[in-house]
């Protein structure tokens, strides 16, 4: 399944859903957090879009914020296998279910592979800054 319906993971899709009316494409998303957490048997990614929400916290258009963060952990994490890191900039992520229900995660770009299994997904933290950009 493409990244296009990532909402479809979530333990929770109205979480992004109260902020967008068409969820952010990973894929064109900025992945700059990465984090393995063994104590949780967890993963986090963190993404950063300009592509702003649409919906609900209104008070954020007066501040001039340019760019929304959002963070989605991956829990009960299984089967990890990480081949090179050159920091994926053109990528390619994709989310399917496993026959068991595990959520099967990949993230592949040149020079980085890295797949797993996990038994939930949850946006966990979201916000809003105001970054410069070099468009």
């Amino acid at each position: 399944m493409s990244t296009s319906s990532w909402p479809s993971f979530l333990d929770n899709p109205q979480s992004i859903y109260s902020q967008y009316d068409q969820e952010p494409d990973l894929n064109t998303c900025d992945l700059f957090y990465f984090l393995m957490d063994e104590r949780g048997i967890s993963i986090t990614l963190g993404f950063e879009t300009p592509y702003m929400p649409q919906l609900g916290r209104h008070e954020w258009e007066p501040s001039g914020a340019n760019s929304f963060e959002f963070y989605l952990m991956f829990s009960e994490v299984t089967q990890l296998d990480i081949t090179g890191w050159n920091g994926p900039a053109d990528k390619d992520i994709t989310f399917t279910r496993g026959s068991n229900g595990d959520i099967l995660a990949g993230i592949e770009s040149r020079g980085t592979s890295v797949s797993f299994h996990a038994k939930s997904l949850s946006l966990t933290k979201s916000r809003v800054s105001l970054v410069s950009r070099n468009d």
